[in-house]
């Protein structure tokens, strides 16, 4: 007979408005057997670490999780990396959209899209340092030709 621990999941206290994916994070971690739970939060800590080591692949480390119990808890974490990019090459493609062919300001860009003031502000400092990479370029080809 099973003992009652290994058929229950508790969930900690969440907030209300915590994002689904999170959620969902939890679950299939919950879900998880305790042995596979301590290997992913070992490489887990292992990648947070990795930052501060440049010899250590992120990858190399990842790949040491067991597939056979954490596959579902990596494909949760796999769609919510794609919705990450995907957002980002939105947003990126939004802003170049806005700064360059509708010549808004960062000001009107902001205040159309409030929730992702720091990324509209990286990102047409970005397109800055482009357009000034592209016009030197330009400037050194025309100086040794």
């Amino acid at each position: 007979m099973k003992s009652k621990k290994s058929e229950l999941i508790q969930f900690p206290p969440l907030r209300r408005d915590t994002d689904i994916n999170v959620i969902e994070v939890l679950w299939e971690y919950l879900k998880m057997p305790e042995e596979s739970q301590n290997i992913v939060l070992s490489v887990m800590k292992e990648m947070y670490d990795c930052k501060l080591e440049e010899n250590k692949s992120p990858l190399e480390l990842y790949q040491k999780l067991p597939t056979k119990n954490v596959m579902e808890f990596q494909n949760v974490i796999e769609k919510i990396m794609l919705d990450i990019i995907r957002e980002a090459c939105n947003m990126a493609g939004w802003v170049f959209w806005h700064k360059f062919i509708d010549g808004w300001s960062v000001n009107e860009m902001v205040n159309d899209q409030e929730g992702a003031e720091k990324f509209i502000v990286v990102l047409d400092a970005l397109f800055d340092e482009y357009v000034e990479m592209s016009e030197q370029e330009i400037d050194d080809d025309n100086i040794t030709s």
